[in-house]
């Protein structure tokens, strides 16, 4: 029973270590490292910069930065929230600690993405569509981090979404994905539909 409680507790303190990881290497990413340098949400009222570039964060496992908040007009399109339809162009990558490469890139309808492969030597004719992909938020077969990341998000938004592998696909080895894996979307909202 003993040994059994041991295994237990040093299975989840890997865990806790990965995901500890995870979150440490997105924040640092988004905080120095990433263009332009991002300030939590939270600090965006102490912020002595007009309009800062901000992230938002759920429970240290979400990470959601919108480049396009302080567009001119944003206010005036079209929200997304739980039942709205849309079409979204994205990117996906693994993410480990920097700004993600070719290399990384697991999934894309993006055409400059798959143009991207093809330079690479990548046959992309038969598995890659360029077609916008179409959601409906709550109804879709999408990750719940990335459910949670796009509600409140507005028509002709360009967003990045990052999530530990707890928000991601678990322990699941997906395609290119390896089990525990941290990825980030490159995402443009296209079109809403409602």
């Amino acid at each position: 029973m003993a040994c059994a409680a041991i295994a237990f507790v040093s299975c989840k303190n890997d865990t806790d270590t990965v995901l500890t990881k995870q979150q440490d290497a997105i924040e640092k990413y988004l905080t120095s490292s990433h263009t332009p340098k991002l300030i939590n949400e939270t600090e965006v009222v102490n912020s002595l910069e007009e309009n800062p570039p901000f992230f938002t964060r759920w429970d240290l496992d979400i990470y959601r930065y919108i480049a396009t908040y302080y567009d001119e007009g944003r206010e005036e399109r079209a929200e997304i929230y739980r039942g709205t339809t849309f079409d979204i162009v994205y990117t996906a990558y693994i993410f480990s600690s920097s700004k993600p490469s070719v290399n990384d890139m697991y999934a894309t309808n993006d055409p400059d993405s798959i143009a991207e492969l093809t330079s690479t030597g990548l046959n992309t004719s038969y598995e890659w569509s360029t077609e916008p992909m179409r959601i409906t938020l709550g109804s879709s077969a999408l990750v719940s981090g990335l459910e949670t990341a796009l509600e409140g998000c507005r028509e002709g938004d360009s967003i990045e979404i990052y999530l530990t592998y707890l928000e991601a696909y678990g322990n699941n080895y997906i395609g290119k994905v390896p089990s525990k894996s941290s990825v980030v979307w490159y995402i443009d909202i296209v079109d809403v539909v409602e």
